[in-house]
């Protein structure tokens, strides 16, 4: 006999033999000769779909990124905050293929026994280095801490706002004063404003600056014009 039949006369027995089988035993039949196989398959989709999955899910851009200190508002978790859906709103966009990031899980107060304060500093130096970082909200001090006369950290909002939005904002404007003695407008208290006051945000008297390595410095911008319902 030719060995081909052979083979052909062994794989008709065996699968005689696997109809004759209830259902249970052809699952586990199928189990014990195929488990390698399938198990590989299975893992080829999961690796697949994750693939997928996460390029479904970062394919956006992001035209805006605040970061928020010392606080919380409802939502956050999910980006469903009145400020994030406001801000979006304001912009005009979709909100899915182009977003906005406000990163409430930043802290700079309290005791730094687990090193949490010194992460986020460092991850805040990092992100405005990189120009990941277009807004930084947070209190009075805080604001402060990132201003030096070697880089005031913060961009000059006169180059940002006209002469009169700054005269609107006046009574809140933040101040730097430089090696030069001259006061640099780096920041706007905005503890006050309408669409702050309105959600509840528990950052203690927030003010909030544009970073000078910011990307996209006139959203940025457009942030204290929506707070401010200007």
């Amino acid at each position: 006999m030719a060995k081909g039949n052979g083979v052909r006369d062994e794989v008709k027995e065996q699968r005689a033999k696997f109809k004759s089988l209830s259902f249970t035993k052809k699952i586990g039949y199928i189990w014990e000769y195929y488990r390698l196989p399938i198990f590989a398959v299975i893992c080829t989709i999961l690796v697949v779909a994750s693939f997928v999955f996460a390029y479904i899910r970062n394919n956006y851009d992001t035209v805006c990124t605040i970061v928020s200190c010392d606080g919380y508002i409802t939502g956050h978790r999910t980006d469903e905050d009145a400020l994030t859906t406001g801000f979006t709103n304001y912009l005009g966009i979709d909100g899915k293929k182009t977003q906005i990031d406000i990163d409430y899980s930043y802290n700079m107060q309290g005791d730094d026994l687990d090193g949490a304060v010194t992460v986020s500093i460092n991850k805040i130096y990092i992100l405005a280095n990189t120009g990941d970082m277009d807004g930084f909200m947070a209190n009075y001090e805080n604001i402060l801490y990132f201003c030096t006369d070697a880089d005031t950290f913060f961009l000059d909002l006169r180059e940002v706002l006209t002469d009169e939005e700054l005269d609107y904002l006046s009574d809140y404007i933040i101040y730097y004063t430089d090696a030069n003695g001259e006061n640099v407008p780096v920041a706007v208290d905005i503890s006050e404003a309408p669409e702050i006051t309105a959600t509840d945000l528990s950052v203690e008297h927030p003010c909030y600056g544009i970073v000078n390595t910011s990307p996209n410095y006139e959203n940025a911008a457009d942030f204290i014009r929506f707070v401010f319902d200007m």
